[in-house]
């Protein structure tokens, strides 16, 4: 089946475009783009009366092992800093998850994503006590909203002797799984919580696992300034120059969370390394956390913009990063969290073999379509003022992901959506009651 989409603004963040026209999808696949394109008789047509057209967004770094978070259980006392955060708060809930809550959670936040015309999440997971068979359960949820994942599992030695080996286990199984399925909808990554929960013989082995498998590493980097600190007392040297020893900063397409606390020296070394890594900028959970704003004016490696599991609204995380960099007074260029977004989109397309966050021809037919009517000209040269100060998830109407509708008219249509939210609040329950 085919779809044709007539009389669309089609709108492209980077490098701003917004041009009117036709679209065709086929198969899942963007098969023409112009102006009075034919109509072909397997066409569906949808006469978009000149609603903006656009790609899915992507969400660069997030932790949907959080999305049944919500109204759970205070943490026993008042955290005092961003360990006790971790230790008190979501350390207590990760290690509270099964399989079952895994795969409500995958769904959850996939359903939160749809609503927002997210398309694809890159996740780091955690649930250290269902380690074994956690990406499966986790691709589960995911797939029965209809979005895409790049998954990963946190290797980690913070909880006991042998974590680790068992998350670098699972990493290997799911990404041979995966290496079976040609469908694009799911890929997965090498896992790593930060250098400070992680022995050197585990740091060792995400890197060879990666190098191995050919994928990229996802891990935290300076979130807050105890890993620099606790990896120093613990392995006689800084994050960077830990990484550059055991050959991380060499591994292509990885992701490094935050980055919050890295020093010039730092910037200047990654820069070394720039075709190699990403540097993911979370601005909401930075502030939730208290851990101070990544200077990513600075950075010296491509930016991935990430909700941090707040959410999946990419459109507020760009609105934040772009006031938080003001608040900071080191402000970025005007609409370069535009960029941002876009760069999520290129990392995904890398890893999931497709590309995705584009309208071009032979790109994934992951699109959106908004409500929005400009109340001022909306052209390329302003599409960031529209897309910051005016747009929004509240005008998603309909979403197209791999070239089947999982949103019409605002409504979720790939599954059951009341069903799936009645099992996460059982699942929360269980969950809440587990945490210790």
């Amino acid at each position: 089946m085919s779809t044709l989409f007539r009389d669309a603004t089609l709108v492209e963040l980077d490098p701003p475009s917004v041009r009117q026209g036709d679209l065709r999808q086929a198969d899942g696949r963007i098969t023409s783009v112009g102006r009075n394109l034919t109509l072909e008789s397997d066409d569906e047509v949808v006469d978009c009366g000149g609603a903006v057209l656009m790609p899915g967004l992507v969400n660069g770094h997030t932790h949907l092992y959080s999305a049944l978070a919500a109204g759970m259980p205070a943490p026993p006392r008042q955290p005092k800093n961003f360990q006790e955060i971790l230790e008190l708060i979501w350390w207590r809930l990760d290690r509270a998850h099964n399989l079952a809550s895994v795969t409500a959670s995958g769904a959850i936040g996939a359903l939160a994503a749809l609503r927002c015309g997210t398309t694809t999440l890159i996740d780091h997971h955690a649930s250290p006590n269902s380690i074994s068979g956690s990406l499966t359960a986790l691709e589960t949820g995911i797939a029965k909203v209809g979005c895409r994942g790049v998954l990963c599992y946190e290797v980690t030695d913070r909880n006991c002797v042998g974590e680790a080996s068992a998350g670098l286990f699972e990493t290997a199984l799911y990404a041979t799984e995966l290496s079976g399925k040609k469908d694009h909808r799911f890929a997965a990554m090498v896992g790593a919580h930060a250098s400070f929960t992680l022995a050197e013989k585990s740091l060792v082995g995400c890197v060879e696992l990666a190098r191995d498998l050919d994928l990229g590493v996802h891990i935290h980097v300076a979130e807050d300034p105890c890993d620099e600190r606790i990896t120093r007392e613990n392995f006689g040297c800084g994050l960077m120059e830990r990484f550059e020893r055991v050959g991380l900063l060499q591994v292509s397409g990885s992701i490094f969370g935050h980055g919050t606390h890295l020093s010039a020296d730092d910037f200047a070394r990654l820069g070394d390394y720039a075709g190699q890594l990403h540097l993911a900028h979370n601005p909401s959970s930075n502030m939730n956390n208290g851990v101070g704003y990544t200077p990513v004016a600075k950075a010296t490696t491509p930016v991935v913009l990430g909700t941090d599991g707040i959410g999946a609204d990419m459109w507020r995380e760009a609105r934040v990063a772009e006031f938080k960099s003001h608040d900071a007074q080191t402000a970025l260029p005007f609409g370069k969290s535009l960029s941002f977004l876009a760069e999520s989109a290129r990392l995904a397309s890398r890893a999931l073999g497709i590309t995705v966050g584009s309208l071009e021809v032979g790109a994934a037919a992951d699109l959106v379509i908004t409500n929005y009517r400009p109340a001022t000209p909306l052209t390329s040269d302003n599409l960031a003022g529209h897309f910051l100060f005016a747009m929004g998830p509240e005008f998603v109407r309909d979403v197209m992901i791999d070239g089947r509708w999982c949103l019409r008219g605002g409504e979720v249509v790939s599954c059951d959506e009341v069903a799936l939210r009645s099992e996460a609040v059982t699942q929360a329950r269980e969950l809440w009651s587990r945490m210790v």
